[in-house]
């Protein structure tokens, strides 16, 4: 939570928030989800490792009020780049050994069998894919994308359903082959419902 103090040193306004809120999303550490912002895997992993002083909204808060100084001329910018180096350079060799226990590397679980060729189908950046990368299209059915629970009910043999313009399409679990853009592909099974 931010104090009120620290809102005052220059953190946690609403132009910096915003700003942060940006460069946290872009660099894939936080996601929106409707109105909510949550930590994506990686922003969970770096702040695991991340020392609780770095993590500190009361040591921005002070860097941004040091900054404000010396933008008003009444502290060295030069000082102030000293502290920094000889901060970074003690974190450096305070926590110097690398913890072969975290990685940032994603390492998403299988969440079932393709159902055209029985390869892993698992989560990536863009949704889910088939590990085999045989053209099965998992996520969409003639445009529409499927929910997580839609395409796991799919993956373990059970159909689902789903309703656009008034009209309720089926999709089952298997495979057939599709011609899109000139090329072979696969894609759910599907019925009028």
């Amino acid at each position: 939570m931010i104090h009120d103090n620290t809102e005052k040193k220059g953190l946690g306004t609403p132009a910096t928030r915003a700003g942060i809120i940006e460069g946290l999303v872009k660099a894939e550490y936080i996601q929106r989800k409707g109105k909510q912002i949550t930590a994506t895997e990686k922003g969970v992993n770096l702040i695991a490792v991340v020392p609780d002083e770095v993590k500190s909204p009361k040591l921005t808060a002070e860097w941004e009020m040091q900054l404000q100084q010396i933008e008003h001329g009444q502290a060295d910018a030069a000082a102030f780049m000293g502290k920094i180096t000889a901060y970074v350079r003690d974190l450096c060799a305070k926590y110097a050994e690398k913890d072969s226990t975290v990685s940032f590397h994603r390492q998403s679980e299988s969440i079932g069998k393709c159902p055209h060729c029985g390869g892993e189908v698992k989560k990536g950046q863009y949704g889910y894919y088939c590990t085999k990368k045989c053209g099965m299209f998992l996520a969409k059915v003639y445009g529409k994308v499927l929910t997580d629970n839609q395409l796991i009910r799919l993956l373990s043999g059970k159909e689902t359903s789903y309703t656009v313009n008034g009209r309720k399409t089926i999709v089952l679990p298997g495979a057939i082959e599709h011609t899109y853009n000139g090329k072979t592909c696969w894609q759910w099974k599907t019925r009028k419902g």
